[in-house]
């Protein structure tokens, strides 16, 4: 191996550095610099080479042991690289501008001070990024607050163009009284509906008054979260807290919610989208024990468990009354990865039947079902004939359509199911149509985890790892395992998730970032599901849990379909 004074002196890390200067060199012949000499072998520069190369994507986090586990780098080395690192990001860290963090309604209302001294009424917008750090503040409007006047595009758009996570809207009383008036109320239900559509979270809507304030946020919260908008890593938003308090807020049928049947309830994913529209969940009911873990692990208290057990065994007369009947039936039978049986597969494919069972028994008002596209073609349309045969003879009309998840949810994932409602009622079947396409603007990095996974879900260290690495290149990109080779979603979203992503080798959703290549946690498969943040996973195996996420229902879609159900029957 050439030693350092081998090398025209020209070319000489310490020589060149005199002559050119800093920005001439490279990374390599800057460190070669501090470590100073090479080690047997090796001349300096080589060694600088070899230590670049090895920690090129995580050099700034270098560490001590780092640098001791290389062969010819002792403790007085290691310590001169580091206290370089070290002192370069203090210097960094000093220069950058101080962040806002805008963490209570009190944070928020300090940034707004001047705004009870208005003789006008204004509504002003903070954006806020992951970290709750203000990006903008802007006025939306000055003068009377009119839910007419005032469009959610003149508050999201900016929201969109800001990549903004969050945002606080205040607006001042003149009046000095802080009570929220029925306009502000309605502004308030206007504004939190569209940024649950455009995946923006709306935090709080504070009203600014001469002595004291509202805080819609503060209101509406409820433990010992001290009204922190984020709370053990958790990212609070007027939705999620609208959730336990809906009664307040959703509409009602002659003052009482809509009651619905949740069959094959799975780990609750339908439920929870009808009950964020305002209905109330009597009864569930599913075979699985994991998904009774999953399902009675979230809604505990006042509501009611899921009933474990087999449909075909329970009869109509211990079901509660109900006004829509909701279920995704086993789609196994009619999907590809269970070679489209159809009715022909035993018990999982006559479970139709149990639904028409019940609702020839009960005979609610409305019904949504839920399967696979493949159910539409499925046998040459024969299987959808007979479905809407049996519905059909019960009295209902029917209608159904096919919704992708990243066209009807804001949620990126490629996820096409069909959706088949109907009414007993002719009129409300007339008044009801399936949600419009909305923009989608979650991208796969928003469903992503922001703290790094665990060492168990990477691929770094297995055999496969050499053959994912040579496809896998994006870090924008879910990729999918298909026993034999690497897909790669093109459009930009996750893939449809399954029930087998858990099971090993088949179609199981691939992620790269700088630590290596990964699987998709459980966590993220219910991020890209749809479901709320404070979802809880108890502690069972995760192939249990991707087993449910992949059989479970995109939350967004069933409360858009929901929304338009409620409208449609009252």
């Amino acid at each position: 191996m050439p030693k350092i004074k081998d090398i025209p002196k020209i070319d000489r890390p310490r020589e060149k550095f005199l002559a050119k200067g800093p920005d001439a060199l490279s990374k390599s012949e800057l460190l070669a610099i501090l470590i100073g000499s090479g080690i047997k072998g090796k001349n300096v520069k080589q060694l600088s080479e070899q230590i670049i190369k090895k920690y090129s994507g995580n050099f700034l986090n270098l560490t001590v042991d780092d640098l001791l586990a290389i062969s010819g780098i002792g403790e007085a080395k290691a310590l001169q690289i580091i206290s370089s690192l070290a002192l370069v990001k203090r210097f960094y860290d000093e220069k950058k501008p101080q962040e806002n963090l805008v963490l209570t309604a009190k944070d928020a209302i300090g940034l707004n001070s001047d705004l009870k001294e208005k003789k006008k009424e204004y509504l002003v917008c903070l954006f806020l990024n992951a970290r709750n750090a203000l990006i903008k503040k802007e006025i939306i409007s000055i003068g009377t607050l009119d839910k007419n006047l005032i469009h959610p595009r003149e508050i999201f758009g900016p929201a969109v163009e800001l990549r903004s996570a969050s945002i606080i809207l205040l607006h001042n009383h003149p009046s000095g009284d802080p009570e929220p008036s029925e306009q502000d109320k309605e502004i308030f239900n206007k504004i939190i509906e569209a940024g649950k559509i455009m995946g923006v979270n709306v935090l709080d809507f504070i009203i600014i008054g001469n002595e004291n304030n509202y805080s819609f946020f503060e209101k509406l919260q409820s433990g010992d979260k001290q009204n922190f908008y984020i709370f053990d890593g958790v990212q609070f938003s007027l939705l999620d807290l609208l959730v336990d308090k809906k009664t307040e807020y959703a509409g009602q049928e002659n003052g009482r919610k809509l009651k619905i049947l949740d069959l094959f309830a799975g780990i609750g994913g339908i439920k929870i989208g009808f009950e964020n529209a305002g209905f109330e969940c009597v009864f569930s009911n599913d075979f699985d024990e994991d998904c009774k873990i999953t399902y009675d692990f979230n809604f505990s208290g006042n509501q009611k468990s899921l009933v474990l057990g087999d449909i075909s065994k329970i009869s109509s007369s211990i079901i509660p009354d109900f006004d829509i009947l909701t279920g995704g039936f086993p789609c196994q039978p009619f999907s590809i990865a269970g070679y489209r049986k159809g009715f022909d597969d035993g018990g999982r494919g006559n479970l139709f039947f149990e639904i028409v069972r019940i609702l020839k028994d009960k005979k609610p008002r409305a019904f949504l079902l839920e399967n696979v596209k493949n159910l539409k073609t499925h046998d040459n349309g024969n299987t959808m004939k007979i479905i809407y045969s049996e519905l059909q003879k019960l009295g209902y009309h029917v209608i159904d359509k096919v919704l992708n998840t990243m066209e009807y949810g804001n949620i990126p994932q490629n996820r096409e199911r069909i959706y088949i409602v109907g009414f007993l009622d002719k009129n409300a079947f007339n008044n009801f149509s399936f949600p419009d396409k909305i923009p989608l603007t979650k991208t796969i990095l928003d469903c992503l985890e922001k703290q790094d996974a665990d060492d168990k879900y990477y691929y770094n260290d297995k055999p496969l790892y050499d053959k994912l690495k040579r496809n896998i290149t994006k870090r924008d990109t879910v990729y999918q395992w298909r026993r034999k080779y690497v897909r790669e979603n093109k459009t930009g979203v996750c893939p449809t998730l399954t029930a087998n992503m858990g099971m090993g080798g088949h179609n199981v959703p691939l992620v790269l970032n700088g630590k290596g290549i990964r699987k998709l946690t459980p966590r993220e498969c219910a991020n890209f599901q749809g479901f709320p943040k404070n979802f809880k996973l108890p502690n069972i195996a995760d192939s249990s849990l991707y087993k449910q996420f992949g059989n479970s229902v995109s939350v967004p879609v069933i409360e858009r379909i929901a929304i338009n159900i409620k409208k449609a029957l009252t």
